[in-house]
């Protein structure tokens, strides 16, 4: 005899998972704790599967993020440590340059970094950074592309203020071209210096050197002359503007020439 199927309806399983749900609702918990360990017992491997899915994903994204981070800090590490070699290769080149000419035998350089600010009003001052050396002394001759701009005038921890010699306050002694003529050279305020009441005229593009016994083992260019004209007072006297040897505003370093330095 064939089995006499046995059907059940919706409405019946419906009510038989409502009873069921009820009877879980109003257990004892208990019951309920034992029934929640038995279901995880069973039915552990399709949760730990499932649970190893999702957490993984999620967990490679941070890693990977991390990862890139640390690699572009590397990367920008390196590229710091290369541009300071190449900074102080050039400060190598520019000291050895310096340092290979006879006549500044004995003497030593400092090498400082212009701090940028615009040279305007009647007191021509630049400022320099000059953390790394303590041998900075007032009245000391600065150096830029290799040609006399002014002189130390105040020295504090960090930096040093440079007077130009074209600040209004400045007087250096100069000779003028290659013979003995020789002069104190006034700052005018306007990135200029003059020379007054020479005895005799000078040609446009003279180079003028500073002389300092003390400072400067050997005359240094300091400008060049860009005027000569008659004095308005003595017409057989003559007057010349100076116009710096370098272009100052452009400059990024500067050397201090520190005569007889501490050993």
């Amino acid at each position: 005899m064939a089995r006499k199927q046995i059907r059940v309806s919706r409405r019946m399983l419906f009510t038989w998972f409502m009873l069921a749900g009820l009877i879980l609702l109003f257990a004892e918990q208990d019951f309920t704790n034992k029934f929640q360990l038995a279901f995880a017992h069973i039915f552990r491997w399709p949760l730990s599967i499932g649970g190893n899915i999702s957490l993984t994903a999620p967990a490679r994204q941070p890693l990977r993020e991390a990862l890139d981070r640390k690699g572009t800090q590397y990367q920008n590490y390196i590229a710091n440590l290369e541009e300071t070699v190449i900074q102080q290769r050039k400060k190598f080149e520019k000291l050895y340059g310096l340092y290979n000419t006879y006549v500044w035998e004995g003497v030593d350089f400092a090498l400082a970094d212009v701090i940028p600010a615009a040279i305007d009003g009647p007191r021509n001052e630049i400022t320099i950074d000059c953390r790394k050396n303590s041998n900075l002394v007032e009245g000391q001759f600065v150096l830029g592309d290799e040609s006399v701009i002014g002189t130390i005038c105040d020295v504090l921890s960090r930096t040093a203020r440079v007077k130009l010699f074209t600040d209004s306050t400045s007087r250096i002694p100069v000779k003028i071209g290659i013979g003995e003529l020789k002069a104190i050279m006034k700052g005018c305020g306007d990135n200029t210096a003059k020379v007054e009441m020479l005895k005799r005229k000078v040609k446009i593009g003279e180079n003028v050197f500073a002389l300092s016994p003390g400072f400067l083992d050997a005359p240094m260019i300091i400008g060049k002359v860009s005027r000569c004209e008659t004095n308005h007072k003595s017409p057989l006297l003559w007057d010349i503007t100076v116009e710096p040897a370098c272009d100052i505003e452009k400059l990024e370093d500067v050397a201090v020439i520190i005569m007889n330095p501490k050993k």
